[in-house]
């Protein structure tokens, strides 16, 4: 690839600064040195090809353009700077979240357009919400009415990604931090093209990302008509009315004493073993379940506050014949790969490979993917088929190596931080 002018670095440096990124940002994002971005923007050195595609993607620029130092005739909305101002001081990592969440949106309508096939995002909430009716019997109405919308009735969810796909919510999921009190464990944004859209921390708990979905489904549904943008950092009465909604929406009150009542527990949950029942069942974290059974007062709050300090809810689960997942004792994010991106973005790559508008490299480059993973996703069997079942047998092996109850615990002891973050986030929900 010829490189069209002597002055690329000062191109590159202005689309940078247009772009609201630092130079540690994109240092990041492309997995090199800070000082290798300096020397780039210095003149000093000059990026190989596939480095300057990466940085025209994360850019927002037509290559062409930027090799030839043309600034683009339209300027992409700055989102994510609109975002991030919008909840002041932020961690690094999670506006560093929040930036791959609008590029990943940025590529999610390019891809339709690409391809013409429409995304269909939800844009208008069909919910009513006043402002006046924010008290908690509206709170368990209206998770009841988006319940019965999607005719889901007063069971457990088995799949957030499918109820998103129904409500036409697009769903991200990327590492933003564990400690809650520092990073958000997710946003929500109403992107002007695609609609609806909700980002999930990586770095949280399995149960804890399923509540997280619902949270921000309260934002889409029941904030949208006054707010784009939401970063969620469990402050004030618009994260308290999410956090409720979402207690209501995964664990609904009728279903919880049904399934009580169903499996002969008693009245008032008093044994920590019920609660891990109840909590297995409905697959939430399980510092949302005693919230939720406390806020229900099915559960006192004595109770909820010596099974909070006293249980080792992995332990004590395994000990029942549940099965542990290996996120469940550590978290992973780089386990997800192909799964943080929509099922419907993923749909579109393959069609985008089929119809030959893409090499199996380009998607790959084009989504931040390894060759691997494209291929795997399109079904066909190769070398990735057995990597994949490599990786995974790696993730058992090590998981297996924590069976012994201590070794399990001192995972537990070593990430306080995390757990305590997380109740502090949902003591909110008390203002009902």
């Amino acid at each position: 690839m010829e490189v069209a002018v002597t002055d690329l670095h000062t191109t590159l440096a202005r689309a940078r600064e247009r772009a609201h990124y630092t130079q540690d940002d994109v240092a990041a994002a492309l997995g090199v040195k800070r000082s290798m971005v300096s020397y780039w923007e210095s003149g000093t050195r000059t990026p190989n090809d596939r480095q300057l595609t990466a940085l025209a993607r994360l850019y927002r620029r037509q290559l062409r353009d930027l090799l030839l130092g043309k600034d683009a005739d339209e300027q992409v909305p700055d989102l994510a700077g609109l975002m991030l101002r919008s909840e002041g001081q932020i961690d690094q990592t999670a506006a560093l979240g929040i930036h791959e969440f609008i590029r990943f949106l940025g590529l999610y309508n390019e891809l339709s357009e690409l391809l013409d096939v429409p995304i269909r995002g939800m844009a208008e909430s069909p919910f009513v919400n006043r402002s006046e009716f924010k008290k908690k019997e509206d709170v368990r109405r209206k998770a009841e009415d988006v319940r019965s919308h999607l005719r889901l009735g007063v069971g457990p969810i088995s799949d957030v990604d499918v109820i998103c796909q129904m409500l036409g919510v697009t769903l991200y999921r990327t590492p933003m931090g564990y400690d809650l009190s520092r990073s958000p464990s997710g946003a929500f944004l109403n992107h002007p093209d695609i609609g609806f859209s909700i980002l999930v921390n990586l770095d949280m708990t399995p149960g804890r990302r399923r509540f997280t979905v619902a949270h921000e489904l309260a934002h889409a549904l029941f904030h949208s008509d006054s707010d784009d943008c939401v970063i969620s950092r469990g402050r004030g009465s618009m994260e308290a009315f999410a956090d409720a909604f979402a207690g209501e929406f995964l664990m609904p009150a009728e279903g919880v004493r049904r399934f009580m009542e169903h499996v002969g527990l008693p009245s008032m949950i008093t044994d920590a073993s019920d609660a891990v029942h109840i909590q297995r069942y409905f697959n939430v974290s399980w510092i949302v379940a005693l919230f939720r059974l406390k806020n229900m007062k099915v559960m006192s709050a004595e109770t909820f506050q010596r099974l909070r300090g006293e249980v080792r809810p992995v332990l004590l689960a395994r000990s029942l014949g549940y099965t542990i997942g290996p996120e469940e004792v550590a978290q992973d994010p780089s386990l997800w790969r192909t799964r943080r991106f929509p099922r419907q973005f993923l749909r579109m790559l393959v069609l985008a490979v089929r119809e030959e508008v893409m090499a199996v490299p380009s998607a790959a480059s084009f989504a931040g993917l390894s060759i691997p993973d494209v291929t795997q996703i399109m079904g066909l069997a190769s070398e990735s088929d057995q990597s994949e079942a490599e990786e995974l047998q790696r993730v058992e092996t090590e998981y297996k190596e924590f069976e012994d109850s201590n070794v399990i615990k001192r995972s537990e002891k070593i990430r306080p931080k995390r757990v305590e973050t997380e109740y502090k986030e949902l003591e909110d929900i008390n203002v009902f």
